[in-house]
């Protein structure tokens, strides 16, 4: 599991108010607007050689972003039999049920980081809480997430990380106004 990194030079400045980042063992949430540097955390800690990570043990990672879930990539997260199956069925399916087949059919152990950038996409609000719960089973498995995402159905969940001051509180504030009208 992660439990910090530091950003290279590159990626300080995609990211919004910090250099570094603490992760908890459990469920993180990466918050903020458009632009403030979701992604590019999450890619910084699974692709970026520069960016200085410290660890606690061995630790796999796993990315989801929409275009993982393309059946059409040529790099496969899942290979052999699982892999086949996930690819087959996002040919048929939406990026919300393929999704939901990553969570389901994945062998996630303890130690490992599941790196998920907006797994809400394409899914109503029902599917969001199932997701939610699904997540919830998989850290008390002992596998740490770590999120970006604008649903405050997953603010709960454990540690937040906002990139920009007040955001939560904001986007809070917007879906109670909107529930108020509804």
């Amino acid at each position: 599991m992660i439990s910090n990194i530091k950003f290279c030079l590159k990626h300080r400045g995609m990211v919004s108010r910090f250099n570094n980042i603490s992760f908890n063992r459990a469920m993180n949430v990466i918050v903020g607007p458009n632009g403030s540097g979701k992604s590019s955390v999450l890619r910084s800690i699974y692709e970026c050689p520069d960016c200085k990570k410290e660890e606690d043990g061995k630790t796999f990672y796993y990315y989801f972003d929409s275009e993982t879930m393309n059946p059409h990539r040529s790099q496969d997260v899942f290979g052999g039999m699982t892999g086949s199956l996930i690819r087959v069925r996002a040919m048929f399916s939406s990026h919300g049920e393929t999704m939901r087949d990553v969570l389901g059919f994945a062998n996630f152990k303890k130690g490992d980081t599941l790196l998920l950038d907006e797994p809400e996409a394409g899914h109503d609000f029902q599917w969001v809480t199932k997701i939610q719960k699904g997540l919830k089973k998989i850290v008390r498995g002992g596998c740490q997430v770590i999120m970006a995402s604008h649903h405050p159905v997953f603010w709960d969940a454990g540690n937040i990380i906002e990139l920009r001051k007040g955001y939560k509180n904001k986007t809070l504030n917007f879906f109670m106004n909107i529930s108020n009208h509804v």
